[in-house]
């Protein structure tokens, strides 16, 4: 995205100076970018942020709150409470993006030790994230709403990513 960025503010310098070169192309060895509808920004949201709190069903691999609404372009303060006991029951949550791959992502995740299981490969399909929390831990993230639509968010601890997971819904009021 941000050689199509600085290509596209090569091409814009290159009109303004007037000058008699071709404009610049793109790199062809860059990956070709998709228009995405839903990345388009959301019109601003002239209203209190949107105090979201999410909690695992005791020692399970679920969230008791499978599923939140908020308005397109509002400010999400998502916290996530570990009330789980259990030293193995270590939690996130995970937006991800419209349209992304939750099982991909998930996979992808158990080989991400080193970046507390968020595949840095797969940020574009992850709108946003917590995290890790360990039994008794709360941990918070704040992150502007998309585009209306449903949001798939899971947990990215290995394994947990197949039943760990609810919907954010974002629609206008």
């Amino acid at each position: 995205m941000s050689r199509l960025l600085f290509a596209l503010a090569a091409l814009l310098t290159l009109a303004a100076c007037g000058g008699d070169e071709p404009p610049a192309t793109p790199d062809p060895a860059a990956p070709p970018q998709t228009a995405d509808a839903s990345a388009a920004a959301p019109p601003a949201f002239d209203g209190p942020p949107a105090e979201i709190t999410l909690t695992p069903v005791g020692e399970t691999m679920a969230y008791e709150q499978t599923e939140f609404t908020v308005q397109p372009g509002q400010t999400v303060r998502l916290t996530f409470r570990n009330t789980a006991t259990n030293a193995t029951m270590n939690h996130n949550v995970v937006v991800l993006a419209a349209g992304a791959d939750a099982n991909a992502v998930g996979q992808a995740a158990m080989e991400a030790v080193a970046t507390d299981y968020i595949p840095e490969a797969m940020a574009d399909q992850i709108l946003a994230h917590t995290a890790m929390a360990a039994p008794g831990e709360t941990v918070t993230v704040e992150f502007t709403a998309p585009a209306a639509g449903d949001y798939t968010y899971i947990c990215t601890f290995p394994g947990h990513f197949m039943m760990m997971k609810g919907v954010m819904r974002v629609a206008a009021a």
